[in-house]
């Protein structure tokens, strides 16, 4: 006898309701694969725009700091010709 069927007692204890109660497992297994699924895509589009959005902000940070080098290096120039 199987495990599940030595744990339903009473009017629960005929074939439907063992079959209905593997049937339910079953697809709640599958249920719960098909929304791990979705969870992980989700999480990894989530991390992938966290660092696609960083190494932006790193890029706009170091093209400023270029054109501020630019610019102090151009006025030093200046100063020290005239």
């Amino acid at each position: 006898m199987s495990p599940l069927r030595t744990r339903i007692y009473g009017p629960r204890s005929g074939r439907a309701f063992l079959a209905r109660a593997v049937h339910t497992g079953y697809v709640g297994r599958i249920i719960g694969t098909v929304l791990g699924a979705i969870l992980a895509v989700w999480l990894a589009v989530t991390v992938a725009s966290g660092i696609f959005a960083s190494l932006k902000t790193f890029l706009v940070i170091g093209l400023i700091a270029m054109a501020v080098f630019v610019v102090v290096w151009l006025v030093a120039r200046r100063a020290r010709q005239g």
